[in-house]
């Protein structure tokens, strides 16, 4: 600790001296020490300080290694709640001058490819729309609207 507190010493006394050129470098060393200064002396009442990870700084390998000590959680619904909570509806068949209300309403927002007439939509309670099999897809991951992030299940 006293090596990376000297480094950050020197480095705040090099500031606008040539040894950093860019003030934004130099903000962030002085943040830096300032934080190591203020909370340095109140790590010894951290009883936890051995067990945080600076995921920042490890390798791919180590990321992947910590990947699988923790393992996989599926925040996703099974097949009867995506079929219990997904209303089927037809996209409507308009003519040209027809204008959505937005530009998001014209296209699903997983695939980015706008709906076609008489196309089988999903839609959720919240309104959002997508195509059936990209909603069916997403929700088997995640149990909240991909626009809105509203639960889609109350859990």
């Amino acid at each position: 600790m006293l090596d990376t507190l000297a480094e950050l010493i020197r480095n705040v006394a090099g500031c606008g001296q040539g040894v950093l050129e860019h003030t934004w470098e130099c903000q962030a060393i002085i943040m830096m020490f300032q934080t190591r200064v203020l909370l340095g002396g109140m790590s010894m009442y951290d009883r936890y300080q051995d067990w945080r990870l600076d995921v920042d700084n490890m390798t791919y390998e180590e990321l992947l290694e910590l990947g699988d000590k923790i393992g996989y959680v599926n925040t996703g619904l099974r097949e009867d709640e995506i079929v219990r909570n997904l209303r089927k509806v037809k996209h409507p068949a308009f003519d040209s001058s027809f204008r959505y209300s937005t530009e998001m309403e014209k296209k699903c927002s997983i695939c980015q490819e706008e709906f076609e007439a008489n196309e089988e939509m999903g839609r959720l309670d919240c309104g959002h729309s997508y195509h059936v099999y990209c909603i069916k897809q997403w929700l088997s991951q995640k149990n909240v609207c991909p626009v809105c992030k509203t639960a889609v299940t109350k859990t």
